[in-house]
Protein backbone atom coordinates (compact mmCIF):
# COMPACT_ATOMS: atom_id res chain seq x y z
CA UNK A 1 0.00 0.00 0.00
CA UNK A 2 1.19 3.22 -0.95
CA UNK A 3 2.22 5.64 1.83
CA UNK A 4 0.49 8.77 2.47
CA UNK A 5 1.86 12.26 2.05
CA UNK A 6 2.65 14.59 5.65
CA UNK A 7 -0.53 16.55 4.47
CA UNK A 8 -2.99 13.74 4.09
CA UNK A 9 -2.10 12.19 6.75
CA UNK A 10 -2.87 15.67 8.78
CA UNK A 11 -6.39 15.53 6.69
CA UNK A 12 -6.69 11.59 8.43
CA UNK A 13 -6.76 12.84 11.90
CA UNK A 14 -8.90 16.75 11.46
CA UNK A 15 -12.23 17.30 12.69
CA UNK A 16 -12.66 18.20 9.05
CA UNK A 17 -12.14 14.54 8.44
CA UNK A 18 -13.83 13.27 11.62
CA UNK A 19 -17.14 15.36 10.72
CA UNK A 20 -17.74 13.83 7.01
CA UNK A 21 -17.07 10.09 8.58
CA UNK A 22 -20.04 10.80 10.47
CA UNK A 23 -22.50 11.12 7.65
CA UNK A 24 -20.33 8.47 5.63
CA UNK A 25 -21.22 5.89 8.25
CA UNK A 26 -24.66 7.13 8.42
CA UNK A 27 -25.06 6.54 4.58
CA UNK A 28 -23.62 3.05 5.04
CA UNK A 29 -25.53 2.26 7.93
CA UNK A 30 -28.94 2.80 5.50
CA UNK A 31 -27.14 1.56 2.94
CA UNK A 32 -26.50 -1.76 4.18
CA UNK A 33 -29.39 -3.79 5.90
CA UNK A 34 -27.04 -5.66 8.98
CA UNK A 35 -28.75 -8.47 11.01
CA UNK A 36 -28.80 -7.55 14.96
CA UNK A 37 -25.89 -9.85 15.46
CA UNK A 38 -23.95 -8.44 12.70
CA UNK A 39 -20.11 -8.61 12.23
CA UNK A 40 -18.34 -5.74 10.25
CA UNK A 41 -14.73 -4.95 9.22
CA UNK A 42 -13.58 -1.76 9.39
CA UNK A 43 -11.03 -1.52 6.70
CA UNK A 44 -8.52 1.31 6.72
CA UNK A 45 -9.30 2.57 10.04
CA UNK A 46 -7.03 5.52 10.58
CA UNK A 47 -6.95 7.31 13.57
CA UNK A 48 -10.49 5.02 14.81
CA UNK A 49 -12.98 7.65 13.94
CA UNK A 50 -14.90 5.58 11.48
CA UNK A 51 -14.44 2.35 13.91
CA UNK A 52 -15.91 4.80 16.75
CA UNK A 53 -18.40 5.64 14.41
CA UNK A 54 -20.01 2.20 13.71
CA UNK A 55 -19.78 1.38 17.38
CA UNK A 56 -22.17 3.79 18.49
CA UNK A 57 -24.39 3.83 15.26
CA UNK A 58 -24.40 0.07 14.42
CA UNK A 59 -23.95 -1.54 17.90
CA UNK A 60 -22.52 -4.59 15.93
CA UNK A 61 -21.75 -8.10 17.58
CA UNK A 62 -18.32 -7.87 16.06
CA UNK A 63 -16.11 -5.51 14.88
CA UNK A 64 -12.77 -5.54 13.57
CA UNK A 65 -10.71 -3.02 11.85
CA UNK A 66 -7.16 -2.20 10.47
CA UNK A 67 -4.68 -0.20 9.18
CA UNK A 68 -1.69 -0.53 6.90
CA UNK A 69 0.31 2.52 9.26
CA UNK A 70 1.25 1.12 12.83
CA UNK A 71 0.54 4.58 14.10
CA UNK A 72 -2.51 4.99 13.35
CA UNK A 73 -3.60 1.87 14.77
CA UNK A 74 -1.95 3.00 17.94
CA UNK A 75 -4.60 6.10 17.87
CA UNK A 76 -7.25 3.95 17.20
CA UNK A 77 -6.37 2.09 20.39
CA UNK A 78 -6.04 5.04 22.46
CA UNK A 79 -9.34 6.30 21.39
CA UNK A 80 -11.34 3.27 21.51
CA UNK A 81 -9.39 2.51 25.25
CA UNK A 82 -12.06 2.23 26.86
CA UNK A 83 -14.59 -0.11 24.10
CA UNK A 84 -11.78 -2.81 23.95
CA UNK A 85 -13.27 -4.39 27.28
CA UNK A 86 -16.87 -4.32 26.40
CA UNK A 87 -17.19 -5.23 22.70
CA UNK A 88 -15.78 -7.96 20.84
CA UNK A 89 -13.14 -5.02 18.85
CA UNK A 90 -10.16 -6.38 17.37
CA UNK A 91 -7.40 -3.99 15.98
CA UNK A 92 -4.36 -4.33 13.84
CA UNK A 93 -2.36 -3.60 11.69
CA UNK A 94 -2.88 -5.59 8.17
CA UNK A 95 -2.66 -5.13 4.40
CA UNK A 96 -5.39 -4.81 2.57
CA UNK A 97 -4.14 -7.12 -0.10
CA UNK A 98 -3.64 -9.95 2.38
CA UNK A 99 -6.15 -9.76 5.07
CA UNK A 100 -5.62 -11.40 8.26
CA UNK A 101 -8.80 -13.29 8.23
CA UNK A 102 -11.15 -16.01 7.43
CA UNK A 103 -13.32 -16.62 4.53
CA UNK A 104 -16.89 -15.60 4.77
CA UNK A 105 -16.54 -13.99 7.94
CA UNK A 106 -18.12 -10.74 7.90
CA UNK A 107 -21.63 -9.42 7.16
CA UNK A 108 -20.84 -6.17 6.08
CA UNK A 109 -16.97 -4.43 5.09
CA UNK A 110 -16.84 -0.77 5.49
CA UNK A 111 -13.99 1.77 3.80
CA UNK A 112 -13.88 5.28 2.99
CA UNK A 113 -11.12 6.90 0.98
CA UNK A 114 -9.02 4.05 1.17
CA UNK A 115 -8.61 2.03 -1.80
CA UNK A 116 -7.85 5.01 -4.09
CA UNK A 117 -4.10 4.70 -1.73
CA UNK A 118 -3.85 1.38 -2.79
CA UNK A 119 -1.59 0.15 -6.33
CA UNK A 120 -2.89 -3.80 -6.21
CA UNK A 121 -6.49 -2.16 -5.51
CA UNK A 122 -8.12 -5.25 -7.64
CA UNK A 123 -6.28 -7.60 -4.77
CA UNK A 124 -8.18 -6.01 -2.27
CA UNK A 125 -11.29 -6.02 -3.62
CA UNK A 126 -11.16 -9.88 -3.78
CA UNK A 127 -9.74 -10.03 -0.36
CA UNK A 128 -13.23 -8.36 0.60
CA UNK A 129 -14.82 -10.86 -1.55
CA UNK A 130 -13.18 -13.48 0.31
CA UNK A 131 -14.06 -12.27 3.65
CA UNK A 132 -17.46 -11.46 3.14
CA UNK A 133 -20.06 -14.04 4.03
CA UNK A 134 -22.42 -14.75 1.18
CA UNK A 135 -25.18 -11.68 1.19
CA UNK A 136 -22.84 -9.62 2.81
CA UNK A 137 -22.50 -5.96 2.02
CA UNK A 138 -19.50 -3.45 1.07
CA UNK A 139 -20.16 -0.30 1.75
CA UNK A 140 -17.39 1.86 0.11
CA UNK A 141 -16.90 5.73 -1.11
CA UNK A 142 -13.99 6.53 -3.10
CA UNK A 143 -12.82 9.28 -6.03
CA UNK A 144 -12.70 8.35 -9.31
CA UNK A 145 -9.75 8.63 -11.97
CA UNK A 146 -11.40 12.10 -12.89
CA UNK A 147 -12.02 13.14 -8.92
CA UNK A 148 -8.52 12.97 -8.95
CA UNK A 149 -7.35 15.03 -11.44
CA UNK A 150 -9.79 17.98 -10.62
CA UNK A 151 -10.05 20.56 -7.82
CA UNK A 152 -8.09 20.19 -4.31
CA UNK A 153 -7.08 16.58 -5.40
CA UNK A 154 -4.37 17.75 -7.69
CA UNK A 155 -2.39 18.97 -5.18
CA UNK A 156 -2.03 15.38 -3.15
CA UNK A 157 0.25 12.78 -5.04
CA UNK A 158 -1.98 9.95 -6.41
CA UNK A 159 -0.25 6.70 -7.90
CA UNK A 160 -1.77 6.34 -11.24
CA UNK A 161 -1.76 2.37 -11.08
CA UNK A 162 -4.30 3.33 -7.89
CA UNK A 163 -6.73 5.51 -9.92
CA UNK A 164 -9.78 3.81 -11.72
CA UNK A 165 -12.54 4.65 -13.38
CA UNK A 166 -16.40 3.79 -12.35
CA UNK A 167 -16.60 1.35 -14.71
CA UNK A 168 -13.06 -0.58 -13.56
CA UNK A 169 -15.14 -0.50 -10.09
CA UNK A 170 -18.00 -2.08 -10.99
CA UNK A 171 -16.63 -4.56 -13.16
CA UNK A 172 -13.39 -5.48 -10.95
CA UNK A 173 -16.19 -6.21 -7.83
CA UNK A 174 -18.07 -8.43 -10.00
CA UNK A 175 -14.84 -10.53 -10.87
CA UNK A 176 -14.72 -10.88 -6.83
CA UNK A 177 -18.38 -11.95 -6.49
CA UNK A 178 -19.86 -9.05 -5.70
CA UNK A 179 -22.74 -7.26 -7.35
CA UNK A 180 -22.92 -3.04 -7.26
CA UNK A 181 -26.72 -1.81 -6.52
CA UNK A 182 -27.41 0.93 -8.94
CA UNK A 183 -26.88 3.47 -9.07
CA UNK A 184 -23.83 4.89 -7.69
CA UNK A 185 -23.88 7.58 -5.37
CA UNK A 186 -22.04 10.70 -4.38
CA UNK A 187 -20.41 12.05 -1.04
CA UNK A 188 -18.82 15.37 -0.03
CA UNK A 189 -15.72 14.11 -0.85
CA UNK A 190 -16.17 11.16 -3.40
CA UNK A 191 -17.88 9.98 -6.61
CA UNK A 192 -17.78 6.67 -6.16
CA UNK A 193 -19.84 5.93 -3.58
CA UNK A 194 -22.60 2.70 -2.62
CA UNK A 195 -23.59 -0.95 -1.62
CA UNK A 196 -21.96 -4.25 -3.64
CA UNK A 197 -23.55 -7.69 -2.58
CA UNK A 198 -21.84 -11.10 -2.02
CA UNK A 199 -23.73 -13.74 -4.38
CA UNK A 200 -24.59 -16.81 -2.22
Amino acid sequence: MARMSIFERWLVKSPIRAWLQRREVRAFARWAALPPEASVLDMGCGPGVSTALILDTLRPQRLAAFDFDPSMVDLARRRLARHLHEHDLDLTVADATRMPYGDDLFDAVFESGVVHHIPDWRATLREVGRVLKPGGHFCFAEPSRGRLRRGMYRILPHAVESMFAPEEWRATLAEAGLEVEEPLHRLPLWDICGVATKRG
